[in-house]
């Protein structure tokens, strides 16, 4: 009788330590996921990957914001690409700290040309102000 309460007491501690590493798990789990939507929300309008354009005109061309010219021309320094704005030529690699990005109007709409190379793959953007 003895022998068979010590292994229920021993059973019972296993499950409870079981059910504790469940918990926890389950709770990480939680944190990890907050975290990482928090993540997701702030950064959403700021990476360059993710498509926030809005289709303007009936013709289907594409018009970006300032803003998002903007967080375009961070891709030009990770060489990229070279982009221009509004004939202000931005070389791929300069650093966009370093730039006069006042030519840059944030409540304006810019129209936007692809130049692709021979692969198929941009090699230049080119922004010009809708007027």
């Amino acid at each position: 009788m003895r022998e068979q309460t010590i292994n229920m007491l021993e059973l019972a501690a296993g499950v409870a330590l079981f059910i504790g590493a469940c918990m926890y798990a389950v709770n990480m789990q939680t944190f990890l996921d907050q975290g990482i939507s928090a993540a997701g929300r702030m950064t959403q309008e700021q990476h360059a990957g993710v498509t926030t354009v809005e289709m303007m005109n009936e013709d289907r061309n594409l018009t970006y914001k300032g803003s998002e010219v903007l967080f375009t021309l961070r891709e030009v320094q990770t060489n990229v690409y070279d982009m221009s704005v509004d004939g202000i030529r931005f070389s791929s690699g300069s650093n966009p700290e370093e730039l006069d990005l006042s030519i840059i109007d944030m409540s304006a709409r810019y129209g936007v040309q692809y130049l692709r190379g021979t692969n198929g793959e941009v090699d230049s953007i080119q922004f010009v102000k809708v007027r």
